[in-house]
């Protein structure tokens, strides 16, 4: 029998006291190393006049509102080119290996722009003209790896000066220290923050009014030329400080100008999921709000003003999770009021929402109000905890439930990269949501860059199932009230108001089509609705 091995046999020997006292004493005499980010030449004021601010990201809307409101500001600004399958190509070339497919999108974007401006200009030239403002963030996935992604990649493509300025979620423009009399290039005003805020609550009327007339357009493409001349004047009235109200009215009339047929059954497709997959209008989603509208659906998109009021209201629920809080530290004294910063956060909210619902009425009324994101987390809180903060947190969960209870889509989709941590997480939380509520459609769908094919013949085979409730909703309400079609069609022939663009009714069903023919059986038929009916003649939409 082998001997027993016991503690004494297993320990290592001793090492001698005197080169235990050697390794530290050389350790010690050894000057600390800590890592440091390279130092890169900042972005100053005195630069503005000659170097141009790149960005992009967003839907083309956006982007060009966020142009000309710079410009107004004084600064040079161009948007990126849409992203296309090229920009993946280069993306995989110079990012790390295991990348979302936004960054392969964003960052091959840029890259492959420099390399084009690189057959015109020097190296030397671009580095010093030219500088990419980016969003940033501590994010729980790979969106916190987004500045590094960028640094390699314009590093890696000969580009080793170029600057990145980072505008960071929690507040502020990230630009690396220096020592300089000069300010910084990119000034943090009222006016530029403002500009920035319309830019946002702008761009997402514009895109909602465009999701809400295109499925219906009498004339193909009517839409998207009205929408080329409102982006272009409202962009201009940004750019030079022109009445924004009076502006708005003028894109009404533009829009009302698209004759549309309302009467057709249509599903209301809800899009949600990870930021920048379902907020672009690129092939990084296979273009599929437009896939979608082909197909026969109206869409839903969440708008960005949505993810703003996010920002402010996760930052009051961790005033909330403070009210008890008494930290001298901090510079809190026993005297302070808890609700102070609560407060001023909700107010920040409120105003936001009231700019929104401002300019919404100039132009018509015709886009709904954002969901309060205080309803959206209580909603999600049994399921979701609402305390749970990255990526979209209790956002996507909320909405679902939203979607179940309010009766608002016939179907939603969570778009989101290949592998996306926080919409993952909560495409596993809406298994028990859809179990609550099982006449919900939802479809989770992945983004790879390469697998277009698979993604839209998954989004077919639901779509085909919302189509089918669409159509049944539809017949229900017309057997329920009793409704001719064809004198519902007549009585829209002979009154043009109801065929503008602009004419906006309440949405008492899902679907915009059911709703529309029981608010004109109304109109025909009830006292109210007649008179409804002549006040819509005397003040049409124009």
């Amino acid at each position: 029998m082998p001997s027993q091995l016991n503690n004494e046999t297993l320990r290592p020997p001793a090492l001698p006291i005197d080169l235990l006292k050697r390794e530290q004493d050389h350790l010690a005499s050894e000057v600390p190393i800590h890592f440091q980010r390279p130092q890169e030449k900042n972005f100053l004021a005195s630069e503005r006049a000659t170097t141009t601010i790149l960005f992009g990201g967003l839907t083309e809307a956006h982007e060009e509102l966020v142009v000309g409101a710079m410009r107004g500001l004084g600064y040079l600004v161009d948007r990126l080119p849409q992203p296309d399958f090229q920009d993946l190509t280069v993306g995989r070339e110079f990012c790390n290996r295991g990348q979302c497919n936004p960054t392969y999108y964003t960052v091959g974007n840029l890259v492959h722009y420099l390399q084009k401006l690189k057959q015109h200009l020097s190296v030397e030239e671009i580095e010093k003209n030219y500088v990419f403002l980016t969003a940033g963030s501590c994010g729980p996935c790979r969106f916190g790896m987004y500045e590094s992604e960028y640094r390699k990649a314009v590093i890696d493509a000969g580009f080793e000066n170029f600057r990145i300025i980072l505008f960071q979620q929690d507040g502020g423009v990230g630009q690396l220290d220096g020592d300089s009399q000069d300010g910084p290039g990119l000034d943090l005003n009222k006016d530029f923050v403002l500009g920035l805020l319309k830019s946002i609550l702008i761009g997402d009327l514009i895109n909602g009014t465009v999701n809400k007339i295109r499925p219906y357009e009498v004339e193909s493409g009517a839409t998207l030329l009205a929408k080329s001349r409102v982006i272009s004047l409202l962009a201009d009235t940004l750019q030079n400080k022109k009445s924004v109200l009076k502006s708005l009215r003028t894109a009404k009339a533009i829009f009302a100008a698209v004759e549309c047929d309302y009467t057709q059954p249509k599903p209301m497709v809800k899009i949600t999921g990870e930021f920048w997959a379902s907020l672009t209008e690129t092939q990084g989603n296979y273009f599929f709000k437009d896939w979608l509208v082909e197909e026969g659906a109206e869409v839903l998109m969440e708008p960005l003003t949505t993810w703003v009021e996010h920002l402010l209201y996760s930052r009051e629920i961790v005033a909330q999770n403070h009210r008890g809080i008494v930290q001298e530290a901090a510079g809190i004294g026993e005297n302070a009021n808890p609700y102070t910063k609560e407060l001023k956060l909700f107010a920040l909210r409120r105003t936001l929402n009231t700019f929104y619902n401002l300019y919404r009425g100039a132009m018509g009324w015709k886009v709904s109000n954002t969901v309060n994101n205080r309803v959206l987390a209580n909603l999600a809180h049994d399921y979701y905890n609402k305390h749970q903060g990255g990526g979209e947190a209790y956002m996507e969960v909320g909405s679902l439930v939203y979607m179940g209870k309010k009766k608002k889509a016939h179907l939603m989709v969570s778009v989101k990269p290949f592998g996306c941590l926080p919409s993952t997480a909560s495409d596993g939380v809406q298994s028990k949501v859809m179990s609550d509520y099982p006449d919900i459609l939802f479809l989770p769908l992945e983004t790879s860059g390469d697998s277009e094919v698979n993604f839209k013949s998954r989004a077919q085979m639901v779509l085909f199932e919302a189509k089918q409730k669409a159509q049944e909703e539809m017949d229900r309400v017309i057997r329920e009230n009793h409704i001719d079609l064809d004198e519902i069609k007549r009585f829209v022939k002979s009154n043009p108001q109801y065929r503008s663009g602009m004419y906006a009714f309440k949405n008492t069903q899902t679907g915009t089509g059911a709703s529309f023919v029981l608010d004109m059986h109304k109109r025909i038929h009830t006292v109210s609705g007649k008179i409804r009916c002549r006040l819509d003649r005397l003040f049409a939409c124009a």
